[in-house]
């Protein structure tokens, strides 16, 4: 049987794979790359040859920068038309405590 503390962190971390940006992300962001993101926000998406400039970098290095953002979860790359696009991918809106509280709740009923 699973103790409280694990199914507790079981729920946590079922949270943190769940990806897409929140405003805290952007927050704890370089400004340049909140900037981008704003930027794909406003013009719903960005090619690799806009990041670039707006970066400053080689289209090779915006590349990685992307690649990196894709990874996190932070952004998702979008074919149109035969091009690779950039848009921003935020974290649905949910009350992160209710699966918590409603897991505590599951638990104190089985002990009482």
């Amino acid at each position: 049987m699973s103790t409280l503390s694990d199914r507790l962190q079981e729920e946590i971390s079922v949270r943190e794979r769940v990806g897409g940006l929140s405003p805290i992300d952007l927050l704890d962001m370089p400004e340049i790359l909140a900037n981008i993101i704003s930027q794909m926000v406003r013009r719903n998406g960005m090619h690799i040859d806009e990041v670039a400039r707006q970066l400053g970098q080689s289209v090779a290095d915006a590349q990685l920068t992307m690649d990196n953002l894709v990874a996190k979860g932070y952004v998702r790359r979008v074919e149109v038309n035969h091009q690779v696009w950039y848009k921003a991918y935020f974290s649905r809106k949910a009350d992160k405590n209710a699966g918590i509280w409603s897991l505590l709740g599951e638990v104190l009923n089985e002990i009482s």
